[in-house]
């Protein structure tokens, strides 16, 4: 049973390998190439024999198509067109250099294009698949008009060209992903609690506001008396309450809900595939987990917590984010107005 699941997961490996690291850019980018491609089949037709020839056309036409393709259809459609765009190119190039029988530097100079476009744009496994068809067609080149020790030094000299050139791309590459992921991650946690940001709950929000269903609640958490425990015990001891009830909702909440510091000593937590009343006693466990565990600061002197809470249920047939907020936040101020330190829902 777990054969099927495996597969999927090494394909989808094997995919995400071959993919571009910018879907958008590499689909612009592809498509300029290719349109480059045809001009240059075009005018090589025209100055080679003085007139275009049939096979001349029919390659620009095919290139035309994939490239009306790339821009018109949607990204997440495309995207293995990327990968076969360099790859079109390659077989232009051979095309080309066979028609003029030119296996000198103007016809092995133009193969290096393909890679540099490809490791700039593809991940490593995508690069790697172009550089591997690119030298077969240097080989089918250089092999088909040079004499044979000449045709392996011209092939010895491009595959190491071919290679760093697309060593240091897609290193260069990688290295960029990773700052952007890192950047993203830094972009969705907070810096002093470690829970998500209000940009992550506003995006979670909106998308099960939108869908609705029997089992999105939102609850907004606010902690009672922050100030005083500001001017008690300096912010540090502020900070270090919010980073204590921020451990005990993590500790409280599910792996798939959303816990998010929504600023200030304002907190929430976004339920997703809870009922109504299962939502209800898990946000009362929160309000009980805080009061039952006082932060304990340096010199063994214990701070007791307590949080108000207000609890809104998503409507089965959906609702805007901005309403559940809304309705959220007037269960807390009834919350807060009943004496703090309880749950209130609506």
């Amino acid at each position: 049973m777990n054969r099927p699941a495996a597969a999927t997961t090494r394909r989808a490996a094997v995919l995400w390998s071959l993919s571009a690291r910018s879907p958008r850019s590499a689909r612009t980018g592809a498509a300029v190439a290719l349109m480059a491609t045809i001009l240059t089949n075009l005018g090589a037709g025209v100055l080679t024999t003085g007139h275009l020839r049939t096979p001349n056309v029919v390659a620009a036409t095919t290139l035309a198509v994939l490239t009306a393709v790339l821009l018109r259809l949607p990204e997440d459609r495309t995207a293995p067109l990327v990968v076969l765009a360099p790859l079109a190119g390659v077989g232009m190039i051979v095309w080309l250099d066979l028609l003029s029988r030119d296996a000198g530097v103007t016809g092995q100079v133009f193969f290096i294009v393909p890679v540099i476009w490809a490791a700039a744009q593809l991940r490593l496994g995508g690069a790697l698949v172009v550089v591997v068809v690119t030298l077969a067609g240097e080989a089918v080149v250089v092999f088909s008009f040079l004499p044979t020790q000449a045709a392996v030094v011209d092939f010895a000299y491009l595959t190491v060209l071919l290679t760093l050139v697309c060593g240091v791309l897609a290193r260069s590459g990688v290295v960029q992903e990773r700052l952007v992921e890192q950047l993203r991650h830094q972009a969705g946690v907070d810096p002093l609690t470690g829970l998500s940001t209000r940009r992550v709950l506003d995006a979670a929000t909106t998308s099960a506001a939108r869908e609705g269903g029997q089992g999105t609640s939102l609850v907004i958490i606010d902690l009672d008396r922050f100030k005083t425990v500001n001017d008690t015990h300096g912010h540090l001891g502020g900070d270090a309450a919010l980073t204590h009830v921020a451990a005990l909702l993590r500790t409280h909440c599910r792996d798939h809900d959303v816990v998010a510091r929504m600023g200030g000593d304002e907190l929430a937590v976004l339920m997703r595939d809870c009922p109504p009343q299962a939502a209800a006693l898990r946000a009362q466990q929160l309000v009980d987990a805080v009061r039952d565990s006082p932060l304990l600061l340096p010199g063994g002197v214990t701070v007791p917590l307590s949080i108000s809470a207000g609890l809104a249920v998503c409507p089965p047939d959906g609702t805007r984010a901005e309403e559940l907020y809304a309705r959220a936040d007037a269960a807390l101020y009834t919350a807060k107005r009943a004496g703090r330190g309880r749950l209130a829902a609506v």
